[in-house]
């Protein structure tokens, strides 16, 4: 996995995903994979999208449901801009989407990361004060979301802007190689770069976000016995699992991270079986959070319950117009829409009819036997 540099730098690691791997199971395989991630995450996150859209129609906007939004538009943009770059770098071995790409990759998929960690870091302090004051939740503005959104945005995009410089596209012959390399003399901003980063990005944001959580649920406790202490302390115990599972899952990412960096110049940098399941446990956790959080969040399992029941109370009623009009369509009409009567009775009564008897001497004689059948 080394490559050859020029002598002021030497080589950190690929970016945009393991390239010239060995094997000819992983050019398949680890596509396949990436492929199903994708398209799992993003049928999850546009779904819990218009889940926390109408839940917001139906009882309001909150911060919660801003910073829900905002953590589902994060995971998008890892599985449909980050994940299918690595899917086709896994398929082809090599990096085959330019110079341009190979430098935004790495700043763009850890930007989305940091935005992720800070998203989850508010939403922990909005559930804690939600607590601690009932009615902060209540008072929603949308210029200070707004601004806060965008803050988080450019903050996290400005953290690993440094990984734009160190990327560059190698070319060796036919095949062209993304990789971030380390030059001589920022060895020491590349040492304290590859610490701060992590800290900033992912340990920080996600212990804050847990002690929210924590400490919102031990105050929920008291007051159990209350329906909507009880209810926040459900929410707060399901934004926790959350923030759990998203932390596990990173840390393959940001372990490996740094290890290439720490370890660059003593050429013992982290193996690409690490890198690729670091890779895969990142987009998985970013297509299981809605299925966690539709699952286990008691608002939006019960707004998509309604969604869901309306959905087949709509499709109920339109089979039954089909039917009916089906059955319409049966009888027929004139040129003005109006409906034919149904012959069919009126001529069935009348066929074979009896011919009176005209030459019967005593008609009143029968006319007796029928009053008396009556």
């Amino acid at each position: 996995m080394e490559l050859e540099t020029t002598a002021n730098t030497s080589f950190v690691a690929f970016d945009g995903g393991v390239q010239q791997l060995s094997g000819e199971d992983t050019a398949l395989i680890l596509p396949f994979v990436l492929g199903a991630i994708c398209a799992l995450g993003i049928g999850g996150n546009v779904l819990l999208l218009a889940v926390v859209t109408n839940n917001v129609k139906t009882t309001g906007a909150s911060d919660t449901a801003a910073m829900l939004a905002n953590l589902s538009a994060t995971d998008l943009l890892l599985l449909a801009l980050c994940a299918p770059a690595r899917a086709l770098t896994y398929r082809k071995r090599a990096w085959t989407l330019g110079s341009v790409a190979c430098r935004m990759t790495e700043w763009l998929q850890h930007g989305c990361l940091a935005a992720k960690a800070f998203t989850l870091a508010l939403l922990g302090r909005a559930r804690h004060d939600l607590h601690s004051h009932v009615a902060s939740d209540a008072q929603f503005k949308m210029k200070r979301t707004v601004m806060t959104a965008g803050a988080v945005w450019t903050t996290a995009l400005a953290f690993p802007v440094a990984d734009i410089v160190f990327s560059n596209l190698h070319v060796k012959g036919n095949v062209s190689l993304c990789v971030s390399e380390l030059p001589l003399h920022s060895s020491k901003f590349v040492r304290v770069y590859g610490k701060v980063l992590p800290l900033a990005a992912y340990a920080v944001p996600f212990v804050f976000a847990t002690v929210c959580h924590v400490r919102a649920i031990f105050k929920s406790i008291p007051r159990a016995r209350e329906a909507s202490a009880a209810r926040r302390g459900e929410i707060a115990l399901s934004l926790l699992s959350v923030t759990a599972a998203n932390a596990l899952a990173l840390l393959p990412e940001w372990g490996a991270w740094a290890w290439a960096r720490h370890g660059a110049r003593e050429g013992c940098g982290p193996p690409a079986a690490l890198l690729v399941l670091a890779e895969v446990c990142m987009y998985l956790a970013s297509a299981l959070s809605p299925a966690i959080l539709l699952s286990t969040l008691v608002p939006l399992r019960e707004s998509l319950t309604r969604s869901c029941v309306r959905l087949a109370g709509r499709r109920a009623v339109n089979n039954a117009k089909t039917q009916r009009r089906s059955s319409a369509s049966e009888v027929g009409t004139d040129e003005f829409g109006r409906t034919l009567p149904d012959l069919e009775h009126f001529w069935s009564g009348r066929q074979n009819p009896t011919v009176p008897d005209n030459t019967d001497p005593f008609p009143w004689e029968r006319l007796d036997q029928g009053n008396a059948e009556l």
